[in-house]
């Protein structure tokens, strides 16, 4: 049922409270649509970028409290250096199968699939890949922690396309700060194995500040800003700072693809 009247202006802060919790959650069973834009400072050259990360997080219930998350990821540049260009990045699809949460821990398993979805080159390994992803995580009140463990291989591509080995280890932690607000540090450490010496590693760490705002029982955005350091850049493209905006829209479930 939808809030009406002051009630819809001014939602009760608890409702926000626990929709911060759980998008902090990368497994909870919540639709959403999310859309991060950073500002890259230092890409490349003594150049700069602008980096979009859609998302789409669907999950399908099952018996018993089981859930399966899926999350749908397409990347876009628009990169200035020596030259202008822009384009997609290569589309990432994850299934992961979630255990009843006990004692306020969750874990998760499942799949994650690279689809050569890049436009040109430099914007990413433009083949197929796919590998195992496994979750954990803790949660309370007041704290969210979560690791995520993800592995890739290349399965086929274009002949002399970049080959896709790469081990990503997800890291976040997020503090509620009440009235829907919250606080973090998220953590990203990807390994290329077909890459050499420090350009095999990208370690970027970025804090977070956001608010949940509601607009009825099933439909809110989340408004967020972003700093992140490279500390090892890895790669041709080596951004050293970003800054960034993230909305994400949660949306009533059946929103994608009914229920």
């Amino acid at each position: 049922m939808a809030l009406t009247g002051a009630a819809a202006a001014e939602p009760p802060p608890q409702d926000r409270d626990a929709l911060a919790r759980a998008l902090a959650n990368p497994l909870a069973s919540v639709s959403s649509l999310s859309t991060e834009v950073r500002l890259a400072a230092g890409q490349g050259v003594g150049g700069h970028g602008l980096v979009n990360q859609l998302t789409m997080t669907k999950p399908f219930e099952l018996p018993q409290s089981w859930a399966i998350v899926t999350n749908t990821v397409l990347p876009t540049t628009i990169m200035q250096n020596s030259r202008e260009y822009w384009g997609l990045g290569d589309a990432n699809i994850a299934a992961v199968l979630v255990a009843p949460p006990r004692d306020n821990v969750f874990v998760g398993a499942g799949v994650v699939t690279q689809f050569p979805s890049a436009t040109r080159a430099g914007l990413g390994a433009r083949n197929w890949a796919a590998g195992p992803v496994l979750a954990v995580g803790y949660q309370d009140d007041v704290i969210s922690a979560s690791l995520k463990l993800t592995q890739g291989w290349t399965l086929g591509g274009p002949t002399g396309q970049t080959r896709t080995t790469l081990t990503a280890l997800r890291s976040q932690i997020s503090v509620g700060l009440g009235d829907g607000w919250s606080a973090g540090v998220n953590g990203e450490a990807d390994y290329d194995w077909e890459g050499t010496g420090r350009s095999r590693w990208t370690v970027p760490v970025s804090l977070t500040l956001s608010r949940v705002l509601t607009f009825s029982d099933d439909r809110a955005v989340q408004i967020g800003g972003l700093i992140t350091h490279y500390a090892l850049p890895g790669g041709p493209q080596r951004a050293v700072w970003e800054f960034g905006l993230n909305l994400t829209f949660v949306v009533p479930r059946g929103y994608f693809f009914g229920r």
